[in-house]
């Protein structure tokens, strides 16, 4: 895990050299945290309107539930414009200080893209996983635990990534032909096994959360939105293990 976030730290100073450049990188982290904290939030106050006796009653329901779309509403828009302040950022940073190498600053917009996204998805663990702790602090103490192996294993997941890749560009070098096929092959199933990896972590999640909800140790409303938890948790360690291999093939083929 120190070895995934020392590379982060020198991709960071790489692609966004300058101070502006790295705020507007941590603002644009901020904000997509911020979003799934909310999706998080939104799916506990759903809890609330499909189980009427522990929240709302049925004479505010019909109420409570427009709420509900309209933050819905809200929430997508607002991602909508997180994604377009992404692609500002990345012209500020990119083009402007763009050279004659097409090649580079086309591997380098691909890892600018594949970057802010590891490290929104970092900040959406962290923050996920600490708001786990105020539902249930046994859930949530297992969940951090389970998440940081999960992040040792794409840790060394990424290292052999890198010399994979480092050895397709040196054969490459050496006039010696290497398929596409191999090249990608090579880093979709790395992906995969990072994911199938971070699968029997969330075997374990579900486990727990089915034991405290059978022991009465959660109520059903906090059991359906760690539910909920759970599957966004499952989707994120799934969607940076595949983007980390693909950062790392263009972290290599830039530099």
């Amino acid at each position: 895990m120190i070895y995934l976030m020392e590379q982060f730290r020198t991709g960071i100073t790489e692609i966004f050299p300058s101070s502006s450049e790295q705020r507007m990188v941590a603002r644009l982290v901020a904000l997509t945290t911020i979003i799934s904290l909310s999706e998080l939030l939104i799916a506990r106050f759903f809890s609330f309107l499909i189980m009427p006796t522990e929240g709302a009653n049925s004479s505010n329901l019909t109420f409570l539930s427009i709420i509900f779309l309209f933050i819905f509403g809200v929430l997508r828009v607002i991602n909508y414009g997180k994604e377009y302040y992404r692609l500002n950022v990345f012209e500020k940073a990119l083009v402007e200080r763009g050279g004659a190498n097409n090649f580079a600053n086309s591997w380098r917009w691909a890892a600018a893209m594949e970057l802010t996204s590891l490290l929104a998805l970092c900040g959406r663990w962290l923050f996920i996983t600490a708001l786990l702790f105020w539902f249930s602090w046994i859930f949530g103490f297992i969940s951090f635990l389970v998440g940081v192996l999960i992040f040792n294993i794409f840790s060394i997941q990424m290292r052999r990534q890198y010399i994979l890749q480092k050895k397709f560009i040196d054969l490459r070098n050496d006039k010696i032909k290497v398929s596409n096929a191999l090249k990608v092959k090579t880093r979709v199933l790395a992906g995969e096994l990072g994911s199938l990896a971070s699968a029997f972590g969330l075997l374990l999640l579900f486990a727990t959360l089915i034991f405290l909800n059978a022991d009465a140790a959660i109520t059903p409303s906090v059991a359906f939105t760690l539910f909920i938890a759970v599957r966004m948790l499952g989707q994120m360690y799934s969607g940076f293990s595949s983007g980390l291999m693909r950062y790392v093939r263009a972290r290599v083929y830039y530099a």
